[in-house]
């Protein structure tokens, strides 16, 4: 099994690698559509009450990758 690369934060702990950022990230735009990044906000948010800061900033990281993913991206219709 491949071994995934991971990147140490600024607090000296395990970040996820950005393969893992990534793939939560279109994981969320699949199940919420445009509605992901508040989805995402709404639990950053809520790891940043509990002072979870590496939960709070992983947060961060897929709020901005889904929201570079999602720009330009055409609307989805559902028929």
């Amino acid at each position: 099994m491949a071994e995934r690369k991971r990147n140490i934060g600024r607090a000296g702990g395990d970040m996820p690698s950005y393969d893992d950022i990534w793939q939560a990230a279109t994981l969320l735009i699949g199940v919420y559509g445009r509605d992901a990044v508040e989805y995402a906000d709404h639990r950053r948010s809520d790891r940043q009450e509990h002072g979870d800061m590496a939960a709070e900033q992983t947060w961060h990281l897929i709020i901005s990758q889904i929201e570079h993913l999602l720009q330009g991206a055409p609307p989805i219709h559902l028929h």
